[in-house]
């Protein structure tokens, strides 16, 4: 829920709900509604809390099962032999797995939809 996104950013900062009501030109109770879900987010509020808290918009709206990016992505080109011994460490891993439904496979099955559309728009 966005509401929780945006109280976990406020906390992160130290910044009390009247820091953030007054910084948007609100009431308290009605920025406590934004936390709370009780209203709406507009396009406005969340240019408004991007800019207080210092982060994206799209980080105000993200999922909390949502995958997030890793710490440490690695820049330094990877070959395609590289990719394909990776993936069947993944199957072989994934192999001595129980077979009953776990509560990562819809995660996994995310990773690999958006890998598979990603691998369709390489050339």
């Amino acid at each position: 829920m966005p509401g929780t996104i945006i109280k976990k950013n406020r906390e992160a900062k130290n910044f009390t709900q009247d820091y953030v009501a007054r910084q948007m030109n609100m009431s308290q109770n009605a920025y406590s509604k934004i936390e709370n879900g009780n209203t709406q987010l507009t396009v406005h509020h969340l240019k408004e809390l991007s800019r207080i808290f210092e982060v994206s918009i799209l980080d105000l709206l993200r999922d909390d099962f949502e995958i997030h990016r890793p710490n440490h992505i690695v820049t330094e080109s990877v070959s395609k032999e590289h990719i394909l011994m990776m993936l069947d460490s993944l199957k072989t891993k994934l192999e001595s797995k129980h077979p009953m439904k776990h509560d990562f496979y819809p995660v996994l099955m995310s990773i690999c939809q958006t890998l598979d559309s990603t691998i369709d728009q390489v050339h």
